[in-house]
């Protein structure tokens, strides 16, 4: 895992703001730091190295072809380089390095953007061609990697980062907020793709690549093209065959993924998830050790439940307890530095405790993160498969009349009274809902002052994910196979993909997601979404799956998610703090009533976490960046 800069211009790039890019990315690559630039002095690009695979120097970056012609930096990994290597060397390719880096180089130079299809890895990276004078960049299908950009065009300058703070140097971006991404913060918990805070800067969305031309003057960026979808193509099957499928392809693919020159281990939080990664691993004989954490609060805590998959398979179980004090030790100092985009999945704080247990001994981690998009492993999953038979058995007007007079004696904010609520959706909408993890849009607007009001004006934070829907019409592919279309599209890469990247990258651990293998996916795709929920269960087929695997008080519990007791922590005086001289940056933004309602409804014991976390945490990162 790296970090990757660069700079490209009408004029020489002065090689020490590439420099100082490159260093805010320290964390992401300790063990070597480099810079090229053109020999014309208009492109410059910087590497920060963490060393997986050929810890020999002559494969540090950036990497420059023999000839001079090619200059390649990546972040992440080539999982299938070996095979694509001897591919290759039966063409004449004669290779200098053992690395995934020179591979990927050749593989462009033979196949150009086609070469994209052939890649089964993690990556995100730039490759300048001096023959057609362009900038070839590119992102790994689910969006593990992440690449910002942004274009000055009154100068005819591009720059691109791994993190948008190492952005912050160039003189290209300006640092103007897009109130536009605040509220879809506050609304999903993330800024979606290719959205940023920023107004000038950008996201390369999964599975798309971006070409900036430099034939001209200046530096011309053009459209993002996707090479790859999860586009759903259901199979009929019978479920006993996919489930040996899923265990096949989940072996094969944890086996690839364990390529490395370095130390490898596993997360094992005792679920399906990543129980299923860890016991595919020891069942194939890796020796390796994995990591969990935990919380004094017993409804909190999973490590019992790991402890018993460990034990299942002899596997060496680091544990570690984390507690109020240690949050309010990281989230200023840690936490605001490497989460530079407001973000209000607050599982981020256990995430960074287990990566940075785990990189006491491991540089590479295997994970079961991508489980619950692909496989209907949320609770909305069966909330979905019984809307769906409601929809089936009951004409919808008689359903929505029910809804709305049921709901009518019960707020929306009450547990029950928002799943009523779901039932006055279309089906459209209802998927959209699921998204809604922080304040509603219309609450939003009735509660936002000053630039998030003016921005909510004519804008809503749904428009900005709704293509994704009308993608795939819940109406033609059902509630269930709609909603994972939409969580891959959203929840996974802007969310927990960007949740995994920053913590583990903030303690210079690579994480590699085996529900994530090309081939999962392409698995995940062709199953009907009709076998992977029940009304009373999600995820029923791949806990079927690993029935052999894994103890049935394993498969069977209630899911928990990487949850954390922080609200019950809030309800007892923690407090992630105040600006520096005692401010609260955010207070122009809300209505002050809003916040102490919200405030007081946490501690007469409805759960307002999220709300809570989102305004903190906007509060910090205006404080820290703006």
């Amino acid at each position: 895992m790296c970090g990757i800069v660069g700079v490209l211009a009408p004029g020489a790039v002065d090689p020490s703001l590439v420099a100082t890019m490159r260093d805010r990315l320290t964390h992401r690559g300790p063990d070597a730091a480099g810079i090229w630039s053109s020999p014309d002095g208009r492109v410059c690009l910087g590497h920060r190295r963490l060393t997986i695979i050929d810890p020999s120097p002559a494969s540090n970056q950036p990497f420059v072809s023999e000839e001079g012609r090619l200059a390649i930096v990546l972040n992440g990994e080539i999982y299938n380089h070996r095979d694509l290597g001897r591919q290759l060397e039966g063409e004449g390719v004669v290779f200098r390095t053992r690395s995934d880096t020179e591979v990927l180089l050749e593989a462009y130079r033979r196949w150009e953007e086609e070469c994209l299809e052939r890649l089964s890895g993690m990556f995100a990276f730039a490759i300048w061609d001096s023959a057609y004078r362009r900038l070839f960049c590119a992102r790994d299908r689910a969006g593990e990697k992440p690449f910002h950009y942004a274009s000055a065009s009154g100068s005819g300058s591009f720059a691109f980062a791994s993190e948008l703070k190492a952005l912050l140097p160039w003189s290209g971006l300006g640092r103007e907020i897009d109130w536009t991404s605040v509220a879809d913060f506050l609304t999903f918990g993330f800024v979606p793709d290719p959205k940023t805070v920023w107004q000038d800067a950008r996201k390369l969305a999964p599975a798309s690549f971006l070409v900036v031309d430099c034939r001209g003057d200046g530096a011309v960026a053009g459209e993002q093209v996707p090479y790859w979808d999860f586009e759903l193509a259901p199979e009929e099957c019978p479920p006993a065959e996919w489930q040996s499928r899923v265990r096949e392809t989940l072996e094969r693919s944890a086996a690839e993924m364990t390529v490395s020159d370095v130390a490898v281990g596993t997360f094992l939080s005792g679920g399906v998830d990543s129980s299923s990664v860890t016991a595919a691993l020891a069942r194939a004989g890796e020796p390796l050790a994995a990591y969990t954490v935990g919380f004094a609060e017993q409804e909190f805590d999973e490590r019992g439940w790991a402890s018993r998959v460990a034990a299942r398979y002899g596997v060496e179980h680091v544990e570690r307890e984390v507690s109020a004090a240690d949050v309010e030790s990281v989230f200023r100092d840690v936490v605001l530095w490497h989460y530079d985009e407001p973000f209000n999945d607050y599982s981020y704080l256990p995430t960074y405790y287990v990566c940075r247990e785990a990189r006491n001994a491991i540089t590479v981690a295997l994970s079961g993160d991508g489980g619950d998009e692909i496989f209907a492993g949320y609770r909305k999953y069966s909330m979905l498969t019984r809307r769906a038979s409601i929809d089936g058995g009951i004409p919808r007007p008689v359903a929505q009349l029910v809804a709305v007079g049921a709901h009518g004696m019960l707020p929306s904010r009450t547990e029950v009274g928002g799943r009523l609520h779901r039932y006055r959706l279309s089906p459209d909408e209802l998927v959209l809902s699921t998204l809604v993890t922080g304040v509603p849009t219309d609450v939003l607007r009735r509660v936002s002052r000053g630039p998030l009001a003016q921005a909510l004006r004519v804008y809503d934070p749904l428009d900005s994910v709704r293509h994704h829907v009308r993608r795939v019409p819940p109406a033609e592919h059902g509630l269930v196979d709609a909603m994972r279309y939409v969580d891959f599209k959203t929840t996974l890469g802007s969310g927990i993909l960007t949740k995994v990247d920053r913590a583990s990258m903030a303690v210079s651990l690579e994480v590699r997601p085996v529900y994530l293998h090309r081939a999962m996916l392409d698995l995940a795709r062709r199953i009907p979404g009709r076998l992977l929920a029940t009304p009373r269960e999600a995820k029923t087929l791949l806990k079927g799956a690993f029935a052999e695997w894994l103890p049935a008080e394993i498969l069977h519990r209630p899911k928990q998610g990487f949850a954390m007791p922080l609200g019950e922590w809030l309800r007892g005086g923690f407090d992630l703090g105040n600006a520096d001289d005692g401010s609260r940056r955010a207070d122009g933004l809300f209505d002050p009533a809003y916040v102490d309602a919200v405030r007081a409804e946490h501690a007469a014991g409805l759960d307002r976490t999220a709300v809570l976390h989102g305004i903190t945490f906007l509060d910090r990162w205006l404080e820290r960046w703006a």
